[in-house]
C-alpha cells in the first residue's frame, strides 16, 4: 500500500483522459465500431512500450506505479472491450474485427513504443 497513493493519483489523470477521448469520439449507435475504447487502448499500448524502455521510470517504484499502474491503468480498459464486444454480438463481423484489431494493433503499438523509447 506504500505506493498506492501514486497509483491512485495517476489513475485520476488516466481516467479523465479516457473520459475526454470518449466524449470526443462518441459513437452514433451501440452497433457501430467502438473507436474511443479502441483508440485509448492503442495509445495506452504505445505509451507502455515507450515507458517500458525508460529505466528512469521502470527502476523507480513510485514513478512506475504513478505512470503504469495509475495513469495507464486508468486510461486503458479491458472491461469496456468486453462490454462493447457483447453489445456488438448482433454484428459478429464487427465484433470479431474489434477484438482481433484491438489485440493485434495493441501489441504492435507496444513494440513500436518500446522500439522508439529504446532509441533515446
Amino acid at each position: 500500500m506504500k505506493f498506492g497513493i501514486y497509483a491512485a493519483f495517476g489513475a485520476v489523470f488516466g481516467s479523465l483522459a479516457r473520459l475526454e477521448v470518449a466524449y470526443l469520439m462518441q459513437r452514433p449507435s451501440e452497433t457501430s465500431f467502438p473507436w474511443a475504447t479502441f483508440t485509448v487502448n492503442i495509445i495506452g499500448a504505445l505509451i507502455i512500450g515507450l515507458v517500458a524502455s525508460q529505466p528512469s521510470i521502470m527502476n523507480n517504484e513510485a514513478r512506475r506505479h504513478f505512470v503504469v499502474t495509475g495513469i495507464l491503468g486508468g486510461f486503458t480498459t479491458f472491461s469496456a472491450i468486453a462490454v462493447e464486444t457483447l453489445q456488438l454480438a448482433t454484428r459478429p463481423i464487427i465484433s470479431i474485427t474489434y477484438v482481433i484489431a484491438t489485440f493485434a494493433v495493441g501489441i504492435a503499438a507496444t513494440h513500436i513504443g518500446s522500439f522508439v523509447g529504446a532509441k533515446k
